[in-house]
């Protein structure tokens, strides 16, 4: 049982990190934002932002023949207390069922001053 480490195309070419660390039956993925695959950014707001996310978590879970209801977790990361409703709005769009456990921390800023969420999660496979 090794460690298998991808990055799906479908996502944003990652700098330094991998998007996916699987190990046995164990997804890791990393802390996915609101970049499109060409690596522009999805959108200025929260809900177009958040929409992209899920849509990276989504090509993430899939590469690995894994889908959201694999998921068993997520933390979520979000720069503005005022963003909480647009981003369950779109969380409860994409995740209706099989919720996974969950953490969500408003931070101070992100990694580029123009995201305004970041979401990593770790899914099981069956």
């Amino acid at each position: 049982m090794g460690l298998d480490r991808t990055n799906p195309t479908e996502i944003a070419r990652p700098q330094g990190f991998s998007h996916i660390v699987k190990f046995g039956n164990t997804i890791y993925i990393s802390g996915q934002v609101g970049r499109k695959p060409d690596g522009s950014l999805a959108g200025p707001d929260i809900g177009s932002q958040t929409e992209q996310v899920f849509r990276n978590l989504n090509a993430a879970l899939s590469s690995a023949n894994s889908s959201m209801k694999n998921v068993v977790k997520t933390t979520v990361f979000i720069t503005d207390r005022e963003d909480l409703d647009a981003y369950r709005r779109v969380r409860d769009q994409v995740v209706t069922s099989d919720f996974p456990a969950s953490t969500l921390l408003i931070v101070s800023g992100l990694v580029q001053p123009e995201l305004r969420i970041e979401v990593e999660a770790i899914a099981v496979l069956d």
